[in-house]
């Protein structure tokens, strides 16, 4: 992500943070914002910044530390509150149904994750009240953050892919970038994102936020196994784009997908290959048959691939894990 942009972003998502503590923040270096992802504000404790480099703490004088004192630049309770109705547009209850489900979209593609007191209706999550930690997710929309992966799997043809990674490893940056380059920029394929917690085209008011192709249809807020479904029923789509899988319902619906002929791009959270292989819910992902290969991301270097595997590597590894766990048991 080119430096100006990166720091443009820095700089409009605090703006929807109170002005006593957004005029340090909008103060810092552009390499500090360059490279910060999250804003932290919790109440009555000191702001955190999550950097590429780790978490920092800042000064009243909006100066990086990571040392503990009395100068730290903090958020009080009311400025949390405050924060938080800023970034609802001042109109709480429309935003219910996110807020019931952890987060808030807001306009640039920006996204809030809220903690607070959960109010339960019929053994579901109505609303939170008392928002006391705000996470300030900084979007970062890097139009070359799928480069290596469309140059290695998808120059040719389509293929059905995992993109695999640890938490901000860049997992959705690299398939908002995949469904920008197939719908639109590099090939005129039909991508349908079902973007159940609005992070891939972060749709705000129906408009998306982030760029995710001209030929992409975007299914906000969706369960993902009812976006798929839905998705593969009216729209016909060559591509469909999803975050974070790994459910029972959405297994069964990639399945239902693969046997009308769609391909999938997928992310997962998985640090290395042993992961891949022995969590239970990635086994299953990858035992559908309907994935190519499985691309892994750099832990320490977000949108940079690791590993690419194919998936009958994968797949073949866990049979022969399962027949050796067999033979064990009846030794």
């Amino acid at each position: 992500m080119p430096v100006k942009m990166s720091v443009e972003k820095f700089d409009e998502a605090v703006e929807f943070i109170v002005p006593r503590i957004r005029t340090p923040l909008k103060s810092l270096s552009d390499l500090v914002k360059q490279s910060t992802y999250e804003i932290r504000l919790r109440s009555n404790r000191p702001v955190v910044l999550v950097t590429s480099q780790g978490s920092v703490l800042i000064t009243e004088m909006g100066r990086i530390t990571s040392i503990l004192g009395d100068n730290l630049l903090s958020a009080g309770a009311e400025e949390v509150g405050e924060t938080f109705s800023r970034m609802c547009g001042y109109s709480v209850h429309s935003h219910a149904e996110d807020i019931a489900n952890g987060f808030v979209t807001l306009e640039g593609g920006h996204r809030a994750g809220i903690c607070g007191t959960a109010v339960y209706l019929s053994g579901t999550i109505k609303t939170l009240r008392d928002i006391n930690a705000i996470n300030l997710r900084i979007a970062r929309e890097n139009n070359s953050a799928a480069d290596k992966l469309f140059k290695t799997l998808f120059q040719d043809k389509l293929n059905s892919v995992i993109i695999a990674g640890p938490p901000s490893s860049g997992k959705t940056t690299v398939l908002r970038d995949l469904a920008r380059r197939l719908s639109g920029q590099d090939r005129m394929y039909k991508v349908a994102v079902v973007d159940e917690r609005c992070e891939i085209a972060a749709v705000r008011g129906g408009i998306p936020q982030t760029d995710t192709g001209l030929n992409c249809d975007v299914l906000s807020s969706y369960a993902k196994g009812d976006g798929i479904m839905s998705a593969v029923r009216s729209l016909s789509p060559d591509m469909i784009v999803c975050d974070e899988v790994g459910g029972i319902e959405e297994i069964s619906a990639i399945e239902a997908g693969l046997n009308s002929g769609v391909m999938f791009a997928v992310s997962v959270h998985a640090c290395s290959r042993e992961e891949l292989i022995r969590r239970p819910q990635l086994r299953r992902l990858l035992m559908t048959f309907a994935f190519d290969y499985v691309v892994l991301l750099n832990r320490n270097k977000p949108c940079e691939i690791s590993k690419i595997y194919r998936t009958d590597e994968l797949t073949d590894e866990i049979r022969r894990n399962y027949i050796d766990s067999i033979n064990a048991h009846n030794a």
